[in-house]
């Protein structure tokens, strides 16, 4: 069950405040929240990604895409699920993931493999030496939990940019009620094990992601408690 926005529990910001939060940060280029860093797409406007509290990031997407990641090893916790809560206030409409130029959603969580043996299978050579350059991650694999999309809960798709390499599974459809918070606990190693065929090893990076700049919009939403456990 879902459960309301201004009642998860005291650190996290009621969702009437947040429009004021992102408004602000926006205006004053707050930087990312430490431990964070933020991925850009060249060409593309940034998504923002603000500290609202202990834990609790606010994803702000107006015609743009990004990523916030962190590495995995200085995350909270260890094991094989990884759980959080969100909550989405505004989103763009629901479109198909599973196609390039299709694929906005106002949230997602990604963990990043990067995996020896396909570390560069995708990427080419002008990518990975921009990467190298500038220290910016490149996985090999890629697991991606989204809130968004015409698909409903617990489908599994191929990411349109990485076919060999990444795996969407959709938590929440695009149709999700907005303006509630709702609860995930994932099992990373069978999510991996299904989406390629073996046991991963550790994961390298997490990120959180929103993008609104294929068909237009905004989205506004949260994401907060991002643990490691070893229990469901």
């Amino acid at each position: 069950m879902p459960i309301p926005c201004a009642t998860l529990r005291p650190a996290l910001l009621p969702l009437a405040a947040l429009g004021v939060l992102v408004a602000s940060a926006t205006m004053a280029g707050s930087p990312p929240p430490a431990r964070w860093q933020v991925l850009d797409i060249p060409g593309k406007a940034v998504t923002r990604f603000t500290a609202a509290g202990d834990g609790v990031i606010a994803v702000d997407a107006r015609d743009s895409v990004g990523f916030l990641y962190r590495q995995a090893a200085e995350m909270p916790g260890a094991g094989r699920y990884l759980t959080w809560h969100w909550c989405v206030e505004a989103a763009p409409p629901a479109t198909e993931l599973s196609i390039k130029g299709m694929d906005d959603r106002p949230l997602a969580v990604h963990v990043w493999f990067n995996d020896k043996d396909d570390a560069d299978s995708g990427w080419d050579l002008k990518t990975r030496l921009g990467a190298w350059l500038f220290g910016r991650p490149l996985p090999g694999k890629m697991l991606t939990y989204v809130w968004g999309g015409t698909e409903t809960r617990g489908t599994r798709l191929r990411n349109p940019y990485r076919e060999k390499a990444g795996s969407i599974v959709v938590l929440r459809s695009g149709n999700s009620r907005p303006g509630e918070w709702y609860t995930e606990t994932v099992d990373i190693a069978a999510d991996f094990e299904a989406a390629f065929g073996y046991r991963p090893g550790r994961p390298d990076y997490v990120a959180i992601s929103a993008d609104t700049d294929d068909k237009g919009g905004a989205s506004a939403g949260v994401v907060a408690g991002l643990t490691f456990t070893g229990t469901r």
